[in-house]
């Protein structure tokens, strides 16, 4: 027998008494098979080993918090309590106590982003598209949605920072490989290229945060000052294109008479394969 006790883990979300029609709000066992995924869900990854816990969990002690969601014309959208849905599912379970509210879109998904963020149950990729999507939807200023989630405004900006990162910089961040101090580490570097060699030499050499920051502030070249000149978008295209080429990074420096080009290698086994490349033209 499934019980229904409300959990206190989301007093911002659920109210204090399960009962209040005058909100709109009441909490009922709805048919499982009628309820929709939320389509502001944060969440993109979800573990099957956790889920599977969750499941014995519920089969054991029942449901513990109901799930929150919101009435449409033909069943049931989650706001809130994915995870439980599903785990519900895999049980074969036929209902569900949830707790239905009448909302708008722009308050389901900030309901859908609050609830994983105050469980701490999103990546910070994940995390970081929310943020991005909440601003672009809802016209929200970095300093609004800090306050509506709850965090300082410099917190939400390093995360939508993440945004800038290589895929597969951002694919280690959902996956584990990677810290968020790793990743802001990487952003102080200037191109994908450096970010992404440095990203190999993390993961192969299983290196800290501290060691990664030493190596960024190392390998960051200073801005290239502006002159104006038409030639200096000629330059750095040929820059761009010669590392696409080499694999390595590349320097073009003009003078007032001809110039340098310098090419970076970590190791002699760069410097070779880099020599091979140039000899093949």
């Amino acid at each position: 027998m499934t019980r229904t006790a409300l959990g206190r883990g989301l007093s911002a979300l659920i109210p204090e008494k399960p009962v209040d029609e005058r909100k709109g709000e009441f909490v009922r066992s709805i048919p499982v098979d009628k309820i929709l995924p939320s389509r502001f869900q944060p969440r993109t990854v979800f573990n099957q080993d956790s889920l599977r816990e969750l499941a014995d969990s519920i089969r054991e002690r029942g449901i513990i918090q109901p799930i929150i969601v919101t009435e449409k014309q033909n069943g049931f959208e989650l706001i809130a309590g994915e995870r439980r849905w599903r785990a519900v599912k895999s049980l074969g379970l036929k209902e569900i106590p949830a707790i239905v509210k009448v909302v708008r879109d722009s308050d389901a998904l900030e309901m859908a982003l609050i609830e994983n963020i105050q469980r701490e149950n999103l990546n910070p990729v994940e995390e970081a598209h929310a943020y991005n999507r909440l601003m672009n939807e809802f016209a929200l200023t970095q300093e609004a949605l800090s306050k509506k989630v709850g965090k300082n405004r410099s917190t939400v900006a390093n995360f939508l920072r993440l945004l800038k990162l290589p895929d597969k910089i951002k694919d280690d961040l959902s996956d584990g490989r990677l810290t968020m101090g790793h990743a802001r580490a990487l952003l102080a570097l200037d191109n994908e290229m450096d970010q992404l060699r440095l990203r190999d030499e993390i993961v192969n050499a299983g290196m800290n945060v501290r060691e990664v920051e030493s190596h960024a502030k190392s390998r960051s070249s200073k801005p290239a000052r502006k002159s104006g000149r038409v030639d200096d978008v000629h330059i750095k295209k040929a820059a761009l294109s010669m590392e696409r080429r080499l694999g390595v990074k590349v320097e073009i420096k003009p003078k007032a008479k001809g110039g340098s080009i310098v090419i970076h290698y970590h190791d002699l086994d760069e410097l070779n394969r880099v020599l091979d490349l140039i000899a093949a033209n």
